[in-house]
């Protein structure tokens, strides 16, 4: 699992069914809002000047894009998880 364990994303989802609390928006429209569209993972062979084959990892996550382009979460870093792009995204 991520090294956060899905804090982040959690956390996210925590603030958006409180912020929802205070409106009134259909049951189907949070669950909607709940999941993302998509989620990508890719795993990226480079070999190195050294000769050494290193995988490097990316993500991408793209929640509802019924009203155009999506705002999506994508970073390639080391350091990254899942779980910060999800929520990056979610945001």
């Amino acid at each position: 699992m991520d090294k956060t364990n899905g804090q982040l994303f959690l956390d996210a989802s925590h603030r958006l069914t409180t912020a929802l609390g205070h409106v009134k928006l259909p049951e189907d429209v949070l669950e909607t809002l709940k999941y993302p569209k998509a989620l990508l993972r890719v795993s990226i062979p480079v070999r190195m000047d050294n000769g050494e084959l290193k995988i490097f990892q990316g993500y991408r996550v793209r929640y509802d894009d019924s009203r155009g382009p999506a705002k999506g979460g994508v970073r390639y870093h080391p350091g990254v998880s899942m779980d910060e792009v999800q929520s990056l995204a979610f945001g």
